[in-house]
């Protein structure tokens, strides 16, 4: 999760998440790399179904989140999954149709902390780098 504050009481109701969970065995049905409730990537054309560059369990994925004020993405193992612009039309009105809507401080600050779960079995996390992007002129 990202751009959590301290106004929700928790960290998901603040912060949009990244999901993060082992596609083949987890339960929930939003899979690895969604914008929790909110996005998921396309159709691949080469099996019919969502997209998924997710490596078996017991490898390492790489994952990578940009988030910018011009734009948010997604990324998994190299492929582009999506891109979203926080606070704009398509991406409020995604959070209007959602549980989050019931959550008045969701995904309203451009600053705030970042939040790693596991709630759902073990996760592992390594080399987790945080750089700050400069701001176009």
């Amino acid at each position: 999760m990202y751009h959590i504050t301290n106004d929700g009481g928790a960290t998901w109701a603040t912060g949009p998440e990244f999901q993060l969970e082992d596609n083949e065995k987890a339960a929930d049905k939003i899979r690895c790399g969604w914008l929790y409730a909110l996005y998921q990537p396309p159709i691949d054309p080469a099996t019919g179904k969502t997209l998924d560059a997710t490596k078996p369990v017991g490898q390492w994925n790489h994952i990578r989140l940009l988030v910018t004020p011009e734009k948010c993405e997604h990324d998994i193992n190299g492929v582009k999954y999506f891109d979203y612009v926080l606070h704009s039309a398509d991406f409020n009105a995604r959070v209007a149709a959602c549980k989050f809507s019931q959550m008045p401080g969701f995904a309203k600050s451009d600053l705030g902390f970042i939040g790693l779960q596991g709630d759902h079995g073990s996760v592992s996390f390594r080399n987790i780098k945080i750089r700050p992007i400069a701001a176009k002129p």
